[in-house]
């Protein structure tokens, strides 16, 4: 995939400024391809990134979603060590990401998981508490803060006000597709792009 022009990956970034935003992946296709695209412009804009790898996504499909650039020295990846405490190690990320233009959280899916992995029935509370201080950092710190999470493996938080999808989490949930050489992007809620809330662009498979 060729780098976006500096308008197309401004377009697509610029509504994102600010916010926690969640990005619902349909399958692995459109996720290796959100992916791609999404650093062609973090490359193009040259923002400062740091990505949590919680799940070694990144770094492991490295060669099928860098973009064919050597630019990549704004992007850094940070995995977190074997037997880490979630809770503790997500916080000090985000503390820690104070500088960074960009922050992305891969993925939420994993996070939900290991949260509920010591079997406790509080997982969506604590998920929940996470995705808030994202809002919190984003809007206070004037950050792009991003996540992803799959459809088809969406848990459910539950909280006193009731359940909700994780891609509602955010201040922004953006639902992705992929059909005939074109990613679109659909905001289910909060605003995002003007006009319909939508964004297109054609990309190379």
């Amino acid at each position: 995939m060729s780098l976006p022009t500096q308008r197309e990956a401004e377009a697509f970034l610029t509504p994102l400024r600010a916010k926690s935003t969640v990005f619902l992946l349909d399958n692995r296709t459109t996720d290796l391809l959100f992916s791609r695209f999404l650093l062609s412009c973090l490359v193009r804009t040259r923002n400062e990134v740091l990505v949590a790898d919680i799940n070694a996504f990144y770094s492991s499909n490295a060669q099928r979603i860098a973009p064919e650039s050597d630019a990549l020295q704004n992007i850094s990846l940070s995995l977190p060590p074997p037997g880490f405490a979630v809770e503790p190690w997500l916080i000090d990320f985000l503390i820690g990401a104070a500088d960074a233009a960009v922050v992305v959280l891969d993925d939420l899916n994993t996070l939900y998981h290991l949260l509920s992995f010591d079997g406790s029935k509080r997982a969506g509370n604590r998920i929940s508490f996470l995705m808030a201080l994202t809002s919190f950092l984003a809007r206070t710190r004037l950050q792009t803060i991003i996540s992803k999470v799959y459809a088809r493996n969406r848990p459910i938080q539950n909280s006193r006000r009731g359940a909700r999808s994780l891609d509602r989490l955010g201040d922004l949930g953006v639902a992705v597709e992929y059909e005939a050489s074109e990613l679109t992007f659909a905001c289910k809620n909060g605003s995002g792009w003007r006009g319909n809330g939508t964004f297109s662009v054609r990309v190379n498979p």
